[in-house]
Order: C-alpha cells, then sequence, then structure tokens
C-alpha cells in the first residue's frame, strides 16, 4: 500500500508531537512510558519546594512532585501531588517530608514508610512534615547569639560612655599599680624561694615523721584512751565526798584545838606543862653535875666484900 504524501507528513507530525510531550514530560522528570500511582500531602509551607522535584525513598528516586497548588478549604496550606512508581506500595500511615536535597539548595520529599500492614490506595493523602534543613537550624541558633552580642555591645557601649578622660587616666593609673604590685609580689617570690623550699621540705619532714610514727601515735591514743576509760569507770564522786567528808572532820578537830578542848589543846594553851618540863629538866643537870663530881655517892665497889660507910 503505496501512502500519499499526506498520510506521510500526518505520521511524521504526530511522531514529531509525541516526542515532543514525551521530551517535556522528561525534562520535568516524568516518565510517560511507565505507569505510576499519585498521593497527596497537606503542608503550611512547601520551604522552596517546586515543579518535578523528585520524590525518594530510601535515597533512591521513586517519582516527581506533578503539582502544587493552595488548599480549597485550609487557608495558607498548600497541597502537593506527587507521584510514585505503581509497583510501590505505600503503608497507611506513611509520612511525606520535605528535606533538603544537598546543603547549598534544592528540596525533596522523602517518603518514609509506616509499620502498618494496610496499604494506601492511589489518590489517599499522606502526612506531610516539612525537616529543618541545617542553614535554618544554624540561622535558629545564630539568631539569638546575634541578639545577645548586640546587648552586650550595648552594654559595653554605655559602660565605657561614664569614663571620661579623667577616669580613663585614673584607671590607667589603677593598671599600672596593679601591675608593680605583681611584680613586686614575683620578685619577693623569687627571692624568698629558698625559704619557702626549706619550709616545704620541712612540712614534708613533718609529714614523714608523722607517717613513720603512725604506730606509735595510735599506741598513745590508745593509752588516753585506756585512761579516760579508767577515769570513767572510776568513782570519783565517792571519793571526793569522802575527801570532803575527811576536811570536815580535821576543820572540827582544829576547831576544838584552838578551843582549848582536849589533851592536845591544853598543852597549846596551858604552859604548866612546859614550865614542869623545864624544871624537870633542870633537876636532872643538876643530878648528872653531882654525879660527875661526886660519883661514890651513888656507885659502890666492894673487891673484898668490905663495904665503905
Amino acid at each position: 500500500m503505496k501512502l500519499n504524501k499526506e498520510t506521510k507528513i500526518g505520521i511524521v507530525a504526530v511522531i514529531a508531537i509525541s516526542l515532543l510531550i514525551w521530551g517535556f514530560n522528561f525534562l520535568k522528570g516524568k516518565n510517560i512510558l511507565f505507569t505510576s500511582n499519585y498521593y497527596y500531602a497537606v503542608y503550611s509551607h512547601i520551604d522552596g519546594l517546586e515543579d518535578a522535584s523528585p520524590v525518594l525513598l530510601n535515597g533512591y528516586k521513586v517519582g516527581v512532585v506533578e503539582q502544587i497548588k493552595f488548599h480549597k478549604y485550609q487557608r495558607g496550606n498548600m497541597v502537593v501531588r506527587f507521584s510514585v512508581e505503581k509497583d510501590i506500595k505505600v503503608p497507611v500511615n506513611s509520612i511525606a517530608s520535605i528535606e533538603p536535597a544537598s546543603l547549598i539548595a534544592g528540596k525533596i520529599i522523602n517518603i518514609k514508610f509506616s509499620d502498618s500492614e494496610k496499604y494506601c490506595e492511589k489518590g489517599d493523602t499522606l502526612t506531610g512534615i516539612v525537616e529543618i534543613d541545617m542553614l535554618t537550624s544554624l540561622s535558629n541558633e545564630l539568631i539569638p547569639i546575634k541578639d545577645k552580642a548586640e546587648r552586650l555591645i550595648e552594654s559595653m557601649d554605655s559602660v565605657l560612655s561614664i569614663f571620661d578622660k579623667d577616669r580613663r587616666e585614673g584607671l590607667q593609673k589603677s593598671l599600672d599599680n596593679l601591675k608593680l604590685i605583681t611584680t613586686d609580689i614575683s620578685g619577693l617570690v623569687t627571692e624568698e624561694k629558698d625559704k619557702l623550699a626549706g619550709i616545704i621540705n620541712n612540712f614534708e619532714s613533718i609529714s614523714n615523721n608523722l607517717k613513720n610514727n603512725n604506730e606509735k601515735i595510735s599506741n598513745v591514743l590508745a593509752n588516753f584512751s585506756n585512761i579516760s576509760d579508767s577515769l570513767a569507770q572510776a568513782n570519783i564522786k565517792t571519793t571526793v565526798l569522802n575527801a570532803n567528808k575527811t576536811l570536815s572532820e580535821l576543820n572540827q578537830i582544829a576547831a576544838k584545838i584552838n578551843n582549848g578542848e582536849g589533851t592536845i589543846g591544853l598543852l597549846i594553851h596551858n604552859d604548866s606543862l612546859y614550865v614542869n618540863l623545864n624544871s624537870l629538866a633542870a633537876d636532872l643537870d643538876k643530878l648528872v653535875i653531882d654525879l660527875n663530881e661526886n660519883p661514890k655517892r651513888y656507885v659502890h665497889f666492894s673487891l673484898i666484900g668490905k663495904k665503905d660507910k
């Protein structure tokens, strides 16, 4: 069968239009040669997501974003329609997360499967969330630091504003004096370094002696402990009461002697005994003298038996 010229032109035009449609969709990330299912997700903001942005599952591209539009009934929310390859079954309660494609720019939808054993139907709506990218996170963390730095600078400016020329000079002199003081202290420490070393050595020697005599110190403490236990066990109260009783009786005896009562009191207060003793001593003295001068009056010797008259 021979085709006429018009038919050939029509066939070429159809092929060209088909290639044009396929190429246009291919450039948009769609492949019309493969069938796919589409799903929806609702976001409060899409954070830079665009048409033809890739849809990934475990890092592998399984679809593209087909359409982005505003929600009809939820003011301010965005509805995103995206396709997923037909042979991939999406579990119920899965999440469609908008995440950064790279550190610089670009967004993707990352499908995160749930543990459900039921699967979504074509056209179902998944839970949509937006992950904060690194730049946004850094910006959120740096903004409070920037505000604090600004407040700090303002505080420093307000503090420095109170320092006029005289105060600045006084502050400079104070700092110079502080420098001189630290220099003097440093020199003093350097000069007395040997003494400080000697003191430290003495402390070390004392600590070593204490360590070496630890057993003796323990024995001394044990002896003190035994002494304290013995004193605690002794009946000190009874001893003190007996001593007080004895002192009271001695006081009574002393009072009687002072009053001239009893033998000791009479001896102390009456001198008759003293006089008699002196008289007796004088008589004895006379007797001894007479005995020495006239012994024959008191001693008789008889060799033959004759008695002298």
